[in-house]
């Protein structure tokens, strides 16, 4: 595995990263939720010019980094596009895959497609999504009803994917936030120096840091064993394990870090905390995932560090 990024790809994500901040950054995210139709008048025209919609995430070695590496890039501003639905459908006929487990009412940014499809972890009973009105709520902010029609046909590769683009994207909001924290604790002072000199400011830093380099090595690593053809329905669901486990430790120590200002105006923090929050529990929270990665790994094992056999 070559852990260094291709120049290209690199090149996309910095271009794609001054074009968010110019649209705003994490503030694009807040306007959206007053607005929704600012996904389409204004996020989606940037993302055109960059290419990034039209990247093949199976590709070849430059266009499909760049396809994770935008995801990344989004994430890191929450931008309110559903761009790991987006890229894992591209060789599929429709123009966007949700991953469900189960019964589905509401699926986030659902209206921006034309065609989507649902799909559950295994690949298998596809069927059509057909989105309704918008009816965001505090949590789910570009949550869309959602009814399911006719079957379709869903390659098992396609599903690994938009898991693998999920926690990019995380990766992306994850870095984002830890850098708040850390600015924040350089800023605030408190008996006469800045928080980030207190120990439990730097033990909360070093435990955000260690978990969101960890999820995007195990990200960059899933990717690759995906591009290899060796990933399995257990690795994948290892990394989304790994990815819900960062969230959680990232954004605890961070709403410790800042503290009592988040009762009295709204930091980005809150801001990614609110957005990802379907990413969370879509298509199924911490316990769900965990036992779902259990069955993978009796049905397929699973070749870690230390390898697991399958059981049956």
């Amino acid at each position: 595995m070559n852990r260094e990024w291709p120049a290209a790809a690199r090149e996309l994500e910095l271009g794609l990263r001054d074009a968010l901040d110019d649209l705003g950054a994490v503030n694009l995210a807040r306007a959206a939720e007053a607005d929704p139709t600012i996904r389409e008048k204004q996020l989606k025209p940037a993302l055109e010019a960059q290419g990034v919609l039209e990247l093949d995430p199976f590709g070849d070695e430059d266009e499909a980094a760049a396809a994770v590496l935008a995801a990344r890039a989004l994430g890191a501003v929450m931008a309110p596009w559903p761009i790991a639905a987006t890229l894992a459908a591209q060789r599929l006929d429709a123009d966007a895959l949700y991953v469900v487990d189960g019964a589905v009412r509401h699926l986030e940014h659902a209206n921006l497609a034309t065609s989507a499809i649902a799909v559950g972890f295994d690949g298998a009973g596809a069927r059509i999504c057909v989105s309704g009105d918008n009816a965001s709520a505090r949590l789910d902010p570009f949550g869309t009803p959602v009814t399911l029609g006719d079957p379709a046909q869903v390659d098992a590769s396609a599903v690994k994917m938009r898991l693998v683009l999920d926690a990019f994207y995380a990766s992306g909001a994850m870095n984002t936030a830890t850098s708040l924290a850390a600015r924040y604790a350089l800023d605030r002072r408190q008996f006469g120096k800045s928080i980030g000199q207190f120990g439990e400011i730097r033990w909360r830093l070093a435990d955000m840091t260690v978990a969101n380099d960890g999820l995007g090595e195990l990200a960059a690593f899933t990717w690759y064993l995906l591009r290899s053809g060796t990933a399995t329905t257990a690795d994948v669901l290892a990394l989304r394990v790994g990815m819900l486990e960062t969230i959680d430790t990232v954004l605890k120590n961070g709403h410790q870090i800042f503290g009592a200002i988040g009762l009295c105006e709204e930091h980005d923090l809150v801001v990614i905390d609110r957005h990802i929050t379907s990413l969370r529990v879509r298509p199924a929270g911490a316990t769900r995932t965990a036992e779902l990665l259990l069955e993978a790994i009796n049905k397929v094992g699973f070749d870690a560090i230390y390898p697991v056999p399958a059981r049956r």
